[in-house]
Order: structure tokens, then C-alpha cells, then sequence
């Protein structure tokens, strides 16, 4: 018996000091082979190349591997140009590697892989899908000199009008209503629009394109109560999703055949527009906190997931902005449930 006991104690000590440090030592010395044990050698010679990829990327930026955080793994990801199927292979690997420094004792708790952009309410994520500022141009330029006279054209060339010149939202497309439009004095009009957070409704002055859509659309609705972009005949209720997506990639495809656009992305329907308008603002230098003004977003994090779209330049102040509201200490805005308009 009292050897039993002597034995459960033998047992039940704590770890000495020097095996952990001699853990740590083991996963600085090889971070893929401690972390990873059981590779085979070929997946143990790429995941160190994805690691030492990773290292060199911080070193660049003069940030320890102990103090990265999911800003630099963002910007990694980003700047590697991966199609997705690698870019997840490589935030899954780095992420274990991670893990497994935390569990050696070689590194800090957290994890700059874990749950990228899961922090932001999955309705406010961009999809990560847009042309660029040059291509937008070229279809803002279609625009202009696309004058229908048929009333279906009409309403759709509004509906791209709202999506990619000023960033709405399909769903904030189908909420509107011709009286939440106004107009002041010099004869700017602007447009009452929200999504289903109280914090998403603003009232934002339409652009100058938008606004020559709505001057040839609007003599063709019935009364005030009738949504803004609707579905024909009857003009009662509003375009629904399929027919807006139809409209969205006629456009497009036309654009594409005449020349305008010289390819399309993998994501042809509305959410590529409204990027599209994100990431041109983003690139022309529009201060971050109006950009989520305009597009209805309570925190900066919602656009990482377009920093593939855009240049090095943009893409490095969307995330010294990011630094500068850590460093602060700026809290993220709760997410409030909308109230109604």
C-alpha cells in the first residue's frame, strides 16, 4: 500500500523546469516537427516552407513571431496572392504551428490564425470579391452613356447605379422606398438606407450617376409607399434576389463581350459591385471611419477580408489604421439590433 501511494505521488510532480524549457528549446529549434509530429516527409518540407515564408514576412516587418497578432496574419495571407483552397492549407498549418509553440511554452498564449475575421458578424463581411478602381471606372463609364427607354433596363440601371457607385447592400437596395428619398436645396438627392442593425441606417447623398438614373426611373413608379427598386409589373413588392442577380450579371457580360471589362471575377452578383465601390474609396485615400459610414459597417475589421483587392500601399494603411486603434485602446462599437428606420 505504501508503495502504491509513493508510486501515485511519483507520478502527480509537476513537469521540472528544465523539461520545459527543453520543450521550448525543441519546438524553437524544429516549430514544424514539434508541433507537428507525425508528418510525412514531404508535408514536413512544405509546411516548414509555409512557416519560414511566415518568419521571413515578420522579419520584414520587424515584429517578433511572439507578438504577431491577426493583422500580420492578414497581411501575410494577402500579400502571398494564394487562391483559397492554399490560403486555408496555409492558415490551418501556421495556426497548429502556433498552437504548438503555445503548448511547448515557447510562445505567449493567442494564436494570429485562429477564427480570421470570425470576429465580425458574418452579415457584415464583405465577400471578398470586387473589381479594381480602373475597372469600376470602366463600368461607371457605361453607365453614363447607357440611357434605356424601356422601363425594366431603367429600374436595373438604377439598381447597378446604388450597388457600385455608392456601396449599398442588395437587402439595403430592397428596403428603400421612394419616401425615404430627399432632396435639398441645390437639388442633391439623398437616400434614408439600413440593414438590420439600428447603427446601419444613415441617410447618404447619392452620386451624380445614381441620381440621372433616378430622374429618368422615378416618373415611372405609381405613388411614394412603392419600393424604389421593384419588381415588375405590378411595382408592389420588391426586386427579389434571383432577378436582381440576373440583372447584375447581364450587365456584366455585356460589359465583358463589348470590351469594357476584360475579365470577370469568380463572383458576378451584387456583392462584387458594392466591393468594388469599398475598394476604390479605400484606394483614393477616403478616411476609414467615413468608408464604414458609408457602407453601414461598425468596425474596421469587416474590410479585411478585401485586402487581397488592393495595393500595397492601401493595403498597409488599412492596417496601420488597425495598429493605431489597438495601440489606443479603441473598443469595438457593440452590435445592436435594428429598431426599424
Amino acid at each position: 500500500m505504501l508503495y502504491v501511494v509513493g508510486t501515485v505521488k511519483e507520478h502527480t510532480l509537476p513537469t521540472p523546469p528544465d523539461a520545459a524549457d527543453a520543450d521550448a528549446q525543441r519546438w524553437h529549434a524544429d516549430p514544424v516537427g514539434a508541433s507537428l509530429p507525425r508528418l510525412s516527409p514531404k508535408s514536413r518540407q512544405l509546411y516548414t516552407h509555409y512557416w519560414l515564408a511566415w518568419r521571413r514576412f515578420l522579419a520584414g516587418r520587424e515584429v517578433p513571431v511572439e507578438a504577431a497578432t491577426p493583422i500580420e496574419a492578414v497581411a501575410f495571407l494577402a500579400g502571398e496572392r494564394l487562391n483559397p483552397t492554399t490560403q486555408a492549407r496555409y492558415r490551418r498549418v501556421l495556426g497548429r504551428v502556433h498552437a504548438g509553440g503555445v503548448v511547448c511554452g515557447a510562445l505567449p498564449p493567442g494564436n494570429p490564425f485562429d477564427d480570421l475575421g470570425n470576429e465580425v458578424p458574418r452579415r457584415e463581411q464583405p465577400r471578398s470579391v470586387a473589381f479594381t478602381p480602373p475597372e469600376r471606372a470602366q463600368l461607371l463609364r457605361r453607365l453614363e452613356g447607357w440611357h434605356p427607354l424601356e422601363v425594366q433596363p431603367q429600374r436595373d440601371r438604377l439598381l447597378i447605379c446604388l450597388l457600385l457607385a455608392d456601396g449599398f447592400t442588395l437587402s439595403e437596395t430592397a428596403a428603400a422606398r421612394v419616401e425615404h428619398l430627399g432632396r435639398d436645396e441645390d437639388g442633391v438627392w439623398s437616400l434614408e438606407i439600413g440593414g438590420p442593425r439600428r447603427s446601419q441606417w444613415r441617410t447618404m447623398q447619392l452620386s451624380a450617376l445614381t441620381a440621372d438614373a433616378l430622374a429618368a426611373w422615378l416618373p415611372r413608379l405609381p405613388k411614394p409607399e412603392t419600393p424604389l427598386i421593384p419588381a415588375l409589373p405590378g411595382m408592389r413588392v420588391p426586386l427579389s434576389r434571383q432577378p436582381s442577380f440576373r440583372a447584375v450579371q447581364a450587365f456584366l457580360q455585356q460589359a465583358l463581350q463589348d470590351g469594357v471589362l476584360r475579365r470577370l471575377p469568380g463572383d458576378t452578383g451584387p456583392a462584387a459591385l458594392r466591393n468594388s465601390a469599398i475598394v476604390a474609396w479605400l484606394s483614393e485615400g477616403v478616411p476609414h471611419a467615413e468608408i464604414l459610414r458609408r457602407a453601414g459597417l461598425q468596425r474596421l475589421d469587416a474590410l479585411d477580408r478585401l485586402a487581397p483587392m488592393l495595393d500595397d500601399r492601401t493595403r498597409d494603411a488599412l492596417f496601420a489604421t488597425h495598429r493605431a486603434e489597438d495601440a489606443a485602446g479603441v473598443p469595438h462599437p457593440p452590435v445592436e439590433p435594428a429598431a426599424g428606420p
